[in-house]
């Protein structure tokens, strides 16, 4: 009988599941050493030592000391979501992210990705990085690595000749892209729409759903977010709102100041593309209220009303 239990025993113990590795984002190898300097328009954090990065597919991400950042490579528009680039557990990965935007010497993906990572390593919540990272894919610098064969030639004069000789070689160029205008009013308040939107979703769902579109739900794989990042990008550049209403899906007031402010949805139900009310001068305020909203194509002329400038409000301090 004791034999029997025992037995029993271990099967229970085979057949439970085996408890989940919890999942591996890289490691920062050095402690962030710097200070703030002036500049204009804004600081530059200055670091006094090597800064390195170990993402979880082992690629290595340098940082060399005496190396200025100032947070660019995040659009100042979403600073307040943070408190600033170099706030809290954001830092780390902002100033990676900062200096390989700058230099460009690794693909844009890579880039923008990594920031997620350098994010999750340093404890940032899955939600509150899915969002920063779909806003600095869908708004922050972009650009293209072109492989380019250059032929390298060198000629020098040998009496009354020229002699040449030379062996080709491929070469990477960097190709900068335009990014959002975020200067421009409507843009901005249709950026800050998506962005709640996208913010209250990731809440809701705690980072597995990233938007909701005409024709439902959207995921938040990063993979998925990357997708969604370049759809906007391509909506956004045009600036012909009232054509493209249905690819902006569901929109929301953004009124509040950072991220730890963003309310879930209501009841924790997702909103529906059917039941968003059109942003029309008669349904303004619901949207104020909070209203989920959609455009059609004579809303174009309502979206710079609903920009609330003082959620844009930045308050951030820096020690020296």
């Amino acid at each position: 009988m004791r034999i029997l239990a025992f037995l029993l025993v271990l099967v229970g113990l085979s057949a439970s599941p085996a408890m989940a590795a919890p999942e591996f984002f890289g490691e920062f190898r050095d402690p962030l050493e710097g200070r703030f300097v002036d500049a204009q328009p804004r600081p530059m954090f200055k670091l006094a030592a090597q800064f390195r990065f170990v993402d979880p597919n082992g690629l290595l991400w340098i940082v060399p000391p005496g190396k200025e950042v100032d947070g660019a490579s995040i659009p100042q528009a979403f600073w307040s979501f943070i408190g600033g680039p170099f706030e809290g557990a954001y830092i780390k990965a902002s100033v990676i992210h900062d200096h390989y935007c700058n230099e460009k010497s690794r693909t844009e993906h890579d880039t923008h990705r990594n920031f997620y990572y350098g994010m999750r390593a340093n404890g940032v919540e899955e939600w509150k990085a899915k969002f920063m990272y779909w806003a600095v894919a869908t708004f922050g610098p972009k650009w293209k690595l072109d492989k380019r064969v250059a032929q390298n030639l060198k000629c020098n004069p040998m009496g009354d000749k020229i002699f040449c000789s030379g062996l080709p070689e491929v070469k990477l160029t960097i190709s900068s892209l335009p990014t959002i205008d975020l200067n421009d009013p409507d843009t901005l308040a249709l950026a800050l729409s998506k962005a709640s939107t996208v913010a209250r979703s990731l809440k809701t769902s705690n980072g597995k759903v990233l938007d909701i579109s005409a024709s439902g739900q959207v995921g938040a794989s990063l993979d998925d977010i990357a997708k969604n990042a370049d759809q906007y990008r391509s909506v956004f550049s045009t600036k012909d709102y009232g054509k493209s209403a249905a690819k902006l899906g569901v929109l929301s007031q953004w009124n509040v100041s950072g991220l730890d402010q963003v309310k879930a949805w209501d009841n924790s139900e997702m909103p529906r593309y059917n039941a968003a009310v059109v942003l029309t001068p008669d349904t303004v305020k619901k949207v104020q209220s909070g209203k989920y909203f959609k455009l059609d194509a004579n809303s174009g002329a309502l979206l710079g009303d609903q920009l609330d400038l003082k959620s844009l409000e930045i308050k951030s301090g820096h020690s020296r």
